[in-house]
């Protein structure tokens, strides 16, 4: 007997768009003045979270780049990578196409892979 996973995608695309909310917040209100380590974990946990249920339900186009996202911010709460400005808007562009990819699925519609793996080379390379 097979368990159709098809009945939980709503509600991992609930879980996305809420962890995404919550990031966004997050990485809007980080105080560049005073490291906030709690916060960059909850940012962190976040694409950490949707890298799982993504890879979970098998989209794997949005788990790898939210692997992506997960490795970086990893790098940036543990202050190997700067809490910037600049790398604050390529996490916050990361979000909003995570965003646009969970709402892609959302209709039944293919992610575009080729995008996706060029979007998260882009944001590879901005972060310092």
């Amino acid at each position: 007997m097979s368990v159709d996973m098809t009945q939980f995608h709503d509600e991992l695309f609930t879980e996305c768009l809420e962890n995404l909310d919550v990031m966004e917040s997050e990485l809007k209100s980080i105080d560049l003045a005073a490291f906030d380590k709690e916060k960059m974990n909850t940012i962190y946990r976040g694409a950490h979270t949707i890298k799982g249920g993504c890879a979970m339900l098998e989209f794997n186009t949005v788990a790898d780049y939210a692997k992506a996202m997960e490795a970086l911010l990893g790098e940036m709460r543990d202050q190997h990578k700067q809490t910037n400005v600049d790398n604050i808007n390529v996490m916050l562009e990361s979000v909003k196409f995570v965003r646009s990819m969970i709402r892609t699925l959302q209709t039944k519609d293919t992610v575009d892979e080729t995008s996706a793996v060029a979007h998260c080379a882009k944001m590879q390379a901005a972060i310092v």
